[in-house]
């Protein structure tokens, strides 16, 4: 598990660099919540909690948010993902992005509704809503090819000779 959690990760910073410093007036899409959902996809669980937990933490040491709602935010896109999970590996590109719209519009209402209950600002303010949802949008139109990313780095670790656990039981017996 410790070759697939560096590569994810540093894919994860490498996200986090180019979205958080170069890109940042310009580009509004969750990148990274993506990554942790099409991680969660896969079906190993403790990579995507342990990937959730070091990206999640990342996010909030640098944003301006109370600490833990990005890491909450990162749990719930895994649990999310655990759920959809068969039905999103069985069916196609819609599905996908289907999937990976409810689990970042659960994000973002969970992102509302802890700021609210803190008293930051309003539920939902009225002026944020069509920015939100184009954010989150343009985001789930961008799942099947992160999807393409994650298989890709698992074939990558698979050519330098890492086996998820399963396929190395299952090949043994």
């Amino acid at each position: 598990m410790t070759a697939p959690f560096l590569l994810f990760s540093l894919l994860g910073l490498g996200i986090f660099y180019l979205q958080n410093l170069p890109f940042f007036p310009h580009v509004h899409l969750r990148l990274l919540a993506l990554l942790v959902f099409c991680v969660g996809l896969r079906p190993s669980l403790y990579l995507p909690l342990s990937l959730a937990l070091a990206l999640g933490l990342l996010q909030d040491s640098f944003a301006a948010t109370p600490f833990g709602l990005q890491l909450g935010g990162a749990l719930l896109l895994v649990a999310t993902a655990r759920f959809f999970r068969r039905r999103l590996l069985i069916q196609g590109i819609a599905f996908q992005v289907l999937g990976s719209l409810a689990a970042l519009t659960l994000q973002e209402a969970w992102f509302q509704v802890i700021i609210g209950l803190l008293g930051k600002r309003a539920f939902l303010p009225q002026d944020l809503i069509p920015h939100f949802g184009l954010e989150i949008l343009g985001t789930a139109l961008l799942s099947p090819l992160m999807y393409q990313v994650v298989q890709g780095a698992e074939k990558f670790l698979r050519r330098r000779g890492w086996w998820p656990l399963r396929e190395t039981t299952s090949a043994s017996s």
